[in-house]
């Protein structure tokens, strides 16, 4: 594997390390070099290396370029995961009876279940939070004492969010939150455990470390001090932006200077971004280690360009869309970002109007988080295509699904049993369109059968079976709300419209952007009030949104718009963008 001098320096380090990675900068490619050379170390041992990722996406990228860089059996060496998973696996699943509340055990509830559904919509109807704050219960975090972690701008109050967790131990139930907490409580009254846990774990890798929260650090040092492990962390405190999570740049510095974890190695090449746009970044907020492009993208020297209209479509419809056609940008390379989603709605109906595929706010007739949406959507596309391509989708879909559900890794999804039930639900997919080609009807009957058939091949619990139809239900109640939608004559060929990502603008949250990339984006909504939001009083967290601009701009590589308007707001420009509207200012 070919690296740079800089991941070549991060990687070859054995002490503990932290390496501060700027945006485009190949971590991913360092974090697979120093994997295959953690390999040496416990190869033919019963020791293991700890991959810790903040998603489900990162995970499946991870495990996937291991496979072709890797030799037969790294896999097994290692256990790649989300740290919900990493907590579940090594400590809740085998130790849950040392608990107060689930002695007798649990069941992990995802929040598109309709148990979770049922019991946030109670909660809220109780103590008066309006309807749309349910989305804010999986974004709750508990402190060392089991106390909420709320955001002044949060909806939910210390009283309901003490309600949410009483009524899930009354069901047996935990969220991702609690198993968090309850890993750190396990963890401060039996030492052994964490001693356990440093013993089976060589090393402990730690992607986007900036997203770390408080109570995943007090895990992390815990394992720490039982000094059987060393720790190589990457991340990038200019990239944190989920302070409502939780997460917080001084954190990074704290577990690093607790850990006595070297702090003189940056990544400050970006691959991704021309010279222009690394400029408006570095503009942003300026790195000690100032960031510079690379590589080919290093020769284009189009400028980022401002652009303020009475309609933000205006500027969408004059500059955006006839600069894709010019530089040759397909729709599926671009992206509009905007703070919020409200602001993507109306771009939404507009762009479809105009004849643009998109993926986002407003693109599906339902919420594409439900658990059985994107499943759903792959295998009608291949029913209707049979494009091979399709089927990594949905092994990758039916893995997410399985970690989401339970937790645990299933990697033989990958392999030919996996490939196996696949096909028996494609051959189920298909004979139940050739029965009828009504998508409400294909989805009930569809999400039963495949509860069924994955619970009968193992890949799901029996506890978890009934989860498919209750996300489909959940779907097709969404659909007949939906004004936009004749959901009479809404057929199974359109619901594998929605699976041609590849060819579709993407309409996203600046949050939501993160860790993507795109050949040209479009950046609306840029008025203060909005960027920062108007709840931001401190200036904690005014350059929290300070970062959640610098993350929206090094989403591009090519092309970057930045688009005021005076449609739905009265509001300036945001202070980011300078006085002059055409330079980004610290």
């Amino acid at each position: 594997m070919i690296l740079t001098p800089e991941q070549r320096a991060a990687v070859t380090c054995d002490t503990n390390i932290l390496v501060e990675a700027c945006p485009g900068s190949g971590k991913t490619r360092s974090i697979i070099a120093k994997i295959l050379r953690c390999l040496d170390d416990v190869r033919e041992t019963p020791r293991k290396i700890a991959v810790i990722t903040y998603t489900n996406a990162a995970v499946y990228e991870i495990e996937s370029r291991l496979r072709i860089y890797g030799t037969t059996g790294d896999l097994d060496s290692c256990e790649i995961s989300t740290i919900h998973s990493f907590c579940l696996n090594n400590i809740l699943h085998g130790f849950y009876w040392r608990t107060r509340d689930y002695r007798e055990g649990f069941k992990l509830l995802p929040p598109e279940s309709e148990e979770y559904q049922a019991i946030t919509r109670r909660i809220c109807g109780e103590h008066g939070i309006d309807a749309w704050a349910r989305e804010e219960f999986p974004q709750l975090n508990r402190s060392a004492d089991g106390e909420p972690i709320l955001h002044p701008a949060s909806p939910i109050t210390r009283e309901a969010a003490h309600q949410f967790w009483r009524e899930l131990v009354e069901a047996k139930a935990i969220d991702f939150a609690t198993v968090i907490y309850l890993t750190n409580r396990l963890l401060e009254h039996f030492p052994s455990l964490a001693h356990a846990l440093s013993c089976r774990f060589r090393w402990i890798l730690v992607d986007e470390f900036q997203d770390t929260t408080e109570l995943q650090i007090e895990i992390l040092k815990k394992i720490h001090d039982a000094t059987h492990s060393n720790f190589f962390l990457v991340g990038d405190p200019h990239q944190s932006i989920f302070g409502f999570a939780g997460a917080r740049p001084r954190l990074v510095h704290e577990f690093s200077n607790y850990a006595n974890a070297r702090r003189d190695f940056h990544l400050s090449e970006n691959w991704r971004s021309n010279p222009q746009i690394v400029a408006h970044a570095e503009l942003l907020r300026p790195r000690a280690v100032p960031m510079r492009s690379a590589g080919a993208i290093a020769a284009d020297q189009r400028e980022p360009q401002y652009e303020h209209r009475a309609r933000v479509f205006e500027a969408l419809e004059d500059i955006f869309l006839p600069a894709l056609q010019e530089l040759g940008i397909a729709y599926g390379d671009a992206a509009i970002l905007a703070p919020s989603w409200f602001a993507l709605l109306p771009i939404g109906r507009r762009l479809r109007n105009y004849g643009v595929p998109i993926i986002g706010p407003g693109a599906r007739p339902y919420r594409g988080k439900q658990l059985f949406a994107r499943l759903a959507e792959y295998i009608c596309a291949y029913i209707e295509r049979r494009e091979p391509a399709l089927i990594r989708n949905i092994s990758r879909e039916l893995h997410r699904i399985v970690l989401e559900v339970s937790r645990v890794n299933r990697l033989q999804l990958f392999g030919y049993s996996g490939r196996v039930t696949i096909f028996r639900l494609l051959a189920i997919g298909e004979a139940l369109r050739n029965q009828s080609d009504s998508a409400e009807q294909w989805l009930v009957n569809a999400s039963n059968e495949f509860g069924q058939l994955l619970v009968a091949d193992q890949v799901l619990s029996k506890t978890a079976e009934n989860l498919l139809s209750e996300s489909a239900a959940a779907m097709c109640a969404q659909m007949r709300l939906n004004r936009d939608v004749d959901l009479s004559n809404m057929t199974v060929s359109d619901l594998g419209l929605f699976a041609a990502t590849g060819k579709s603008m993407h309409l996203l949250t600046m949050h939501a952007a993160k860790g993507l990339e795109f050949e040209a984006v479009a950046l609306v909504s840029l008025h203060d009030g909005q960027i920062p939001n108007f709840r931001a009083k401190t200036e904690e967290d005014i350059d929290e949104a300070r970062r959640l601009m610098y993350v929206a701009i090094t989403r591009a590589k090519r092309l970057l718009l930045y688009v005021t308007d005076q449609e739905r707001s009265r509001n300036v420009p945001s202070r980011f963008l300078g006085p002059d509207g055409l330079r980004l200012v610290q």
